[in-house]
C-alpha cells in the first residue's frame, strides 16, 4: 500500500446552546476543550455542522474566537462565507482582526450565485484577508449554488489556498482535482467515509463532522494512510464506519448527543431539525460505547 504522509483530518466542529437556545459558549468551550488533546490536523468551525446560519454575525466570531484560544490559530479554520459578498467581507477582516490565521468561505446561498459573482465574492473575501489564507466551500445541496469543476479552478485562481467540497463522492472529487491550476491547492473532501478513497486519488484529506465527537476512528484511518499500513487501514475504516453510521451520518442531534456521552452539558439544536429521541439516544449509547 501507498503512504500517503499528508493526509490531513479537519473536525468540523459543532456549536452549543443552553436551554434558552442560546449561545452557550462555556459548553462549547468544553466540547472543544475534549476535542484538543485529539491531535487532529486542524478545526472548522461554524460551518454546517456548526449551524452557522443560525447564529448572528457576532455569534459566529465568538464561537470561532473560542476555539482560535483552545485549538491555535494555526489549527483553526474561521468559517466567514456569507449569503453576500459584503457580509463575507466584513466578517472576513474582523476575524483577522481578531486573530484568525486560516479562514474558509461557503459559496453564496438561497439566491443561486452567478460566476461573474462568485468571481467577486472570493476575490473580495481572499482581498480582506489580507494575506490570511482563504479555503474555498462548495455544497450545492445546502446552498443553491452550483459549483462546477471548470469553475472551480477558476475561484481558485483568485488566490484560495484551498477549497472543501461537500455532498459529492470521490469520483466527482478527481474531477474537481484535476481542474485545479496548482497542484499546491488543497483538496479536502466531506465525505467523512471516503477519506481512504479521497486521499487515493490526490486530494489532501477530509473536514469531518463525525470526528468532532468520535475522532479515534478517523485518527487511525489517517495514521494509517500516512504509515501505508493496509491492515490498520482496514481495522480502522470499519471503526469509523460503524462512527458514521451510529451518528446518522452526521445528524446533529447525534452528534451533540454524543458531546453529553463525553460528559459535555447537553445541548438542543437551532437548526429546524427533530432532537434526538430516547430509543435512539439508548441505541447510540450502546453502539458508540467503544469508540468513544
Amino acid at each position: 500500500m501507498t503512504a500517503y504522509p499528508r493526509a490531513a483530518l479537519i473536525s468540523a466542529l459543532p456549536t452549543l446552546f443552553d436551554q434558552r437556545g442560546a449561545v452557550d459558549l462555556d459548553a462549547t468551550k468544553a466540547a472543544y476543550e475534549g476535542l484538543a488533546d485529539a491531535p487532529v490536523d486542524g478545526v472548522f468551525v461554524a460551518g454546517t455542522t456548526g449551524e452557522f446560519t443560525t447564529l448572528s454575525d457576532e455569534e459566529r466570531l465568538a464561537v470561532c474566537a473560542v476555539a482560535g484560544a483552545v485549538f491555535g490559530p494555526e489549527r483553526t479554520y474561521w468559517h466567514v462565507g456569507a449569503a453576500s459578498t459584503h457580509q463575507a467581507g466584513q466578517l472576513t477582516a474582523v476575524a483577522v482582526d481578531q486573530g484568525a490565521r486560516r479562514l474558509a468561505a461557503l459559496t453564496p446561498y438561497y439566491f443561486p450565485a452567478t460566476e461573474s459573482a462568485l468571481l467577486t465574492y472570493y476575490e473580495t473575501v481572499v482581498a480582506r484577508a489580507a494575506g490570511v489564507p482563504v479555503y474555498g466551500y462548495v455544497f450545492a445541496d445546502r446552498t443553491t449554488t452550483t459549483v462546477p469543476p471548470e469553475l472551480l479552478g477558476r475561484l481558485a485562481g483568485t488566490g484560495l489556498a484551498g477549497v472543501k467540497i461537500s455532498g459529492e463522492g470521490s469520483a466527482a472529487v478527481a474531477t474537481y482535482l484535476a481542474a485545479m491550476p496548482d497542484p499546491q491547492i488543497a483538496v479536502y473532501s466531506g465525505a467523512d467515509l471516503e477519506f481512504a478513497e479521497v486521499v487515493g486519488i490526490g486530494a489532501t484529506g477530509v473536514v469531518s463532522g463525525v470526528s468532532s465527537v468520535l475522532p479515534a476512528p478517523f485518527l487511525a484511518v489517517r495514521d494509517a494512510l500516512r504509515a501505508g499500513d493496509a491492515v490498520a487501514l482496514e481495522v480502522a475504516r470499519e471503526r469509523a464506519r460503524r462512527a458514521v453510521v451510529a451518528t446518522r451520518h452526521g445528524n446533529l442531534a447525534h452528534l451533540k448527543a454524543v458531546l453529553e456521552l463525553r460528559g459535555v452539558a447537553a445541548s438542543g439544536l437551532r437548526a429546524p431539525l427533530d432532537g434526538i429521541s430516547p430509543a435512539d439516544r439508548r441505541a447510540l449509547a450502546t453502539d458508540v460505547a467503544d469508540l468513544l
